[in-house]
């Protein structure tokens, strides 16, 4: 007779890699990049580092153990377990020169299969009509262009675990000049039992970077740790560290999420946010604040964030998001 309380294959392997010598040598091995990757450029594609969600946006881009739902196929995949039997959103700011950045994602709990959820985004930086110059500086006609990414996302419960992991498929234009490559985000998650804690770990942008006709571009690839702890009721703090593996810079997060009234888990409430950044690079916006809110009616939550963006200023998000 066969015994049920032997793992298939399937949990032997989560349970292996659960383990915190199998994610230190993971980290480890993206870290400590080989001689060849250290002597590549600068990563490009630089649209995949902008906040897609309002909420985290506010709390200074922390997410890895704070992202929660659809929204935090962005951050860390693992978080999209806590969907319930759907979830939408949609998200928006308005950048510089006319160019708009978007997001929509849409994910589901898969029937009958375990407790799998299941998460499909559109990421998309567009911009607007720019004019091109010629080598005497004549002008040679408008162009455009646009950068976007298209992502599915898995992630389950195994026990005080969650695990997670996402797909992308990314396209840059510019002047009809066109690239493309794929990436992979992982995920994980755990709570700490009887304690309001929980832990992340994500990688994101691991891929071949981006073909073009005749060079590729690396992706920013980034290893991320956070932690999310509520000391009171409502009051919600997260950090986070995120290491820019090609670029060679850390970049560091301080939330906070205040519930005035309401909650994660009610129908409504209100709620205000704010961060710092650290670290970063020349070009970042470290040791600028961020701030933001949110308002719950009937399962409907719109979030609204102003952070900056290094040396093209403040940026204003609105994220819109609903639970079915």
């Amino acid at each position: 007779m066969k015994n049920k309380n032997t793992p298939d294959m399937l949990n032997r392997m989560v349970y292996l890699l659960s383990r915190p010598w199998a994610f230190g040598a993971a980290l480890l091995f993206v870290l400590i990049p080989s001689t060849k990757l250290s002597s590549a450029l600068e990563s490009g594609a630089e649209f995949l580092r902008i906040d897609t969600d309002a909420r985290a946006g506010a709390m200074a881009s922390a997410g890895a153990a704070s992202a929660s739902g659809i929204s935090a196929m962005a951050y860390n995949p693992a978080g999209i377990v806590s969907m319930g039997r759907g979830e939408g959103t949609i998200s928006h700011s308005a950048w510089y020169l006319g160019s708009a950045h978007d997001f929509v994602g849409a994910g589901v709990t898969l029937p009958g299969a375990g407790g799998w959820r299941a998460g499909l985004s559109f990421n998309r930086l567009s911009s607007g009509s720019m004019e091109g110059r010629g080598a005497n500086r004549t002008r040679t006609g408008g162009y455009t262009a646009y950068d976007q990414a298209v992502g599915l996302g898995l992630a389950r419960r195994y026990g005080a675990y969650s695990v997670g992991g996402t797909v992308k498929y990314i396209e840059s234009s510019i002047a009809g000049v066109k690239g493309s490559g794929y990436a992979v985000d992982l995920g994980l998650k755990r709570g700490i039992r009887g304690l309001p804690v929980s832990m992340g770990l994500s990688v994101q942008n691991l891929g071949p970077g981006i073909k073009y006709i005749s060079q590729r571009d690396q992706l920013p690839l980034s290893v991320s740790a956070g932690i999310m702890f509520m000391p009171v009721a409502g009051f919600m703090l997260n950090f986070d560290a995120k290491r820019y593996v090609y670029d060679k810079y850390t970049a560091y997060s301080l939330g906070s999420e205040y519930a005035l009234f309401g909650g994660p888990e009610s129908m409504s409430g209100l709620a205000l946010r704010g961060g710092l950044m650290g670290g970063g690079n020349a070009d970042s916006a470290a040791g600028a604040f961020t701030a933001g809110a949110g308002i719950k009616v009937m399962n409907a939550d719109l979030d609204y964030a102003m952070s900056p963006e290094g040396k093209l200023g403040s940026v204003q998000r609105i994220t819109l998001k609903k639970k079915f």
